[in-house]
C-alpha cells in the first residue's frame, strides 16, 4: 500500500463546511495552573483532521453505547471505504502519543487536550490481529503522521465493526463539524473543531 500524502484539492471549496454544535454556555479560557485543559475546559479552537479515508458519521451512529451517547466525549466517526483491504490511520492532531494499543491511540495536544482514536468496536478482543503499529508510545507526532494500519475487511469478517471514532476524551460540550455526516473524507480534511 502506497501513501502519497496527496489529498488533492479538486472540487473543494475554500470555505469550510461547518455546523456549530458546541455548548456555548461557557467558552472561557479556564486552563488550570499546569496549563492543561480539564473536563469542560476549552483553550481555543483545535482543528481535528480526518485520520483516514472513508465516510464521515456522527458518534451516535457508532454501535457502542458509550461512544454513541457521548460518554467518552464529543467527536465524530469515520467508516472505512467498502472493499479496502488495508487502511492507514494517521494522527488527527499534533502531540504526544500517551497511550498506544493496536486498536486505539491517545494523543495529548500541547494545550493538554486528549484526542482518542478508537479503531473498531470491541476490537480489543483481537489482541492486535489485523493491526500493524508504526510508532511507539511516548513519541511526539505531527498531524497526518502514520500511527497504525488495520485490515477492516478482515476485522469485519471476524464479526467486528471497523468504524473509527475520533473523540475529545472526557471533554464537555460538542464539536463544530468540518465535514458533514455522509460526506467522503480524506486524511487531512478537517473532521471537526473543538
Amino acid at each position: 500500500m502506497e501513501d502519497t500524502g496527496d489529498t488533492g484539492d479538486a472540487g473543494k471549496s475554500s470555505a469550510p463546511k461547518t455546523r456549530d454544535t458546541r455548548d456555548t454556555r461557557d467558552t472561557t479560557d479556564t486552563a488550570d495552573a499546569t496549563g492543561t485543559a480539564g473536563p469542560g475546559r476549552r483553550l481555543g479552537t483545535l482543528d481535528v483532521v480526518t485520520p483516514m479515508p472513508g465516510t464521515v458519521a456522527p458518534l451516535s451512529a457508532v454501535p457502542d453505547p458509550l461512544f454513541a451517547a457521548g460518554t467518552v466525549g464529543p467527536g465524530m466517526a469515520v467508516v472505512p471505504d467498502p472493499g479496502v483491504e488495508y487502511v492507514t490511520v494517521c494522527a488527527p492532531v499534533e502531540g504526544v502519543v500517551t497511550r498506544l494499543m493496536p486498536h486505539l491511540f491517545l494523543i495529548l495536544t500541547d494545550e493538554g487536550l486528549p484526542v482518542l482514536v478508537h479503531i473498531g468496536i470491541d476490537t480489543a478482543q483481537l489482541d492486535g490481529q489485523g493491526y500493524s503499529l508504526h510508532v511507539e508510545q511516548g513519541r511526539r507526532v505531527q498531524v497526518g503522521e502514520r500511527i497504525t494500519t488495520y485490515a477492516p475487511l478482515s476485522i469485519g469478517r471476524l464479526g467486528f465493526d471497523p468504524i473509527v471514532s475520533v473523540v475529545m476524551m472526557q471533554q464537555d460540550g460538542g464539536v463544530e463539524e468540518g465535514l458533514m455526516p455522509g460526506e467522503p473524507s480524506e486524511p487531512g480534511d478537517v473532521l471537526f473543531r473543538f
